[in-house]
């Protein structure tokens, strides 16, 4: 519903940053329906995706103290994103076994503070491989569906279920049902009872298949979840026009799915890799994100750790970052489908650097790659010509303030409009690297980085 609090949130926003200082400036009951997918309380390899420092930053925050202080964590979100949500809106938190029960606690007294109420725990099961021999397969992860008083929006039409074999077996025959009373016992019987012809009442148990890894809808990311499982939170909990937030939006599919159903959606994400992934998937559906929290100039980009720098980089110039912190033999990325080589310099480029990387490029096969830096000196660019005339290597020469003009959407969308043999989707969506930076090697590196501004400080 519009009101004039949220009538400025309509735009479809992507927030760069923490979500709590995002949630902090938005306005209440600003949002109509909340889907958050937190990092799990699991798998440590999991926490860092796609290994940005701010990234890594929440990492350190989110595990140092155990079970406690990621509750902690989320409480202080959790309080503001009841805040901003709207007193006829609705709340599903995913999460699984490790930390559900804690999480489920703790949301219980933050929406009884408000005056909401759990209404469900919705089970999604899901096949798979990869059992242990000691104990029952798990198979689920929990939704935990919250809403913030007792009028929400609950449309049960468009998520219908079909009727079991042995159910549609069963009402053939329109069958007596039997109904018994739970307050005073009394068995009362329905001649006649016929199927509902949409389907039967949804049940709190959704068996939705996850994406397969050779699934073409895969973006890398490792918790991308089914656009399927989506589909039925945004169907039940929202009505066209309605603003979706995901706090959490990691590869975007709430805001696809939002997107798709004709909702108004907001992600937020700490990476900025993800932003940009979000950025080009909702780009293939036709929409045109207003991204906010980006690098807006020199002194935003100079104040990003290198491996910072050398991802938001990468992927102005639509290139996979390496995932390796040292040993990449001078390769910071690969341009997609070409793969041609990238080196970035978070510093004015010379002479030297260029004719180290054109070793790099000979030495993979290439004669094309991309150099980014602040700038390029003179003598650079006289090299970079010698090279193209005596031995046919093309370096295409970057400068971070010229990338910071053009956003790696309109760059791509003339690359296509080049060579329309390639599908956009091959430019468009970049995908997380198959080969991670070992987690200690990430933290270890943040922890560097961390002692190093401090010691500049004092």
């Amino acid at each position: 519903m519009m009101t004039p609090a949220n009538a400025f949130l309509r735009s479809k926003l992507l927030y760069r940053g923490d979500n709590l200082d995002v949630l902090r400036q938005m306005p209440d009951e600003s949002v109509d329906l909340i889907y958050l997918d937190p990092p799990f309380f699991s798998n440590r390899q999991y926490e860092v995706i796609w290994g940005d420092e701010a990234e890594i930053r929440s990492f350190m925050d989110r595990w140092e103290g155990g079970i406690e202080v990621y509750t902690d964590w989320m409480r202080r979100r959790v309080e503001q994103l009841v805040r901003v949500l709207d007193g006829a809106g609705s709340f599903y938190l995913h999460c699984d076994w490790h930390a559900s029960h804690y999480l489920k606690v703790m949301c219980d007294e933050v929406f009884k503070a408000a005056g909401g109420a759990f209404q469900n725990e919705i089970v999604w099961y899901y096949r798979g491989g990869g059992v242990s021999k000691r104990r029952w397969g798990r198979r689920h992860d929990v939704l935990l569906f919250y809403t913030k008083s007792g009028e929400w929006t609950f449309n049960v039409d468009p998520v219908r279920m079909e009727y079991s074999p042995e159910s549609q077996e069963r009402l053939k025959y329109e069958a007596r049902a039997f109904r018994t009373n739970k307050r005073t016992g009394e068995e009362r019987v329905y001649a006649g009872y016929r199927p509902n012809p949409k389907g039967k009442h949804p049940d709190d148990v959704w068996s939705i298949q996850p994406l397969m890894p050779s699934n073409r809808r895969r973006l890398g990311y490792p918790t991308q979840k089914p656009e399927d499982l989506l589909r039925n939170v945004i169907l039940a909990s929202s009505n066209e026009g309605d603003l979706v937030l995901d706090p959490f939006c990691g590869c975007g599919t709430t805001l696809s799915v939002a997107e798709q159903l004709k909702r108004n959606w907001i992600g937020i994400d700490i990476s900025p890799t993800a932003i940009d992934v979000c950025d080009g998937r909702l780009v293939l559906l036709g929409a045109r994100p207003l991204i906010r929290g980006m690098p807006r100039d020199l002194v935003d980009l100079e104040a990003m750790s290198p491996y910072e720098f050398q991802k938001w980089a990468c992927h102005q110039v639509h290139a996979i970052p390496n995932p390796r912190l040292s040993g990449d033999g001078g390769i910071d990325g690969r341009v997609i489908v070409s793969q041609d080589p990238v080196q970035v310099k978070q510093s004015k480029v010379g002479r030297p650097m260029i004719e180290n990387f054109e070793v790099a490029i000979e030495r993979v096969g290439h004669n094309r790659g991309v150099f980014v830096g602040y700038s390029f000196s003179k003598d650079a660019r006289e090299e970079v010509a010698r090279v193209k005339r005596k031995h046919g290597i093309e370096i295409v020469l970057e400068r971070a303030e010229d990338l910071l003009k053009q956003s790696p959407r309109d760059r791509i969308v003339q690359e296509v409009r080049v060579d329309q043999q390639l599908s956009l989707d091959e430019y468009l969506v970049p995908r997380a690297p198959k080969e991670q930076v070992s987690l200690d090697e990430l933290v270890s590196s943040e922890q560097r980085s961390q002692r190093k501004r401090r010691e500049l400080a004092g």
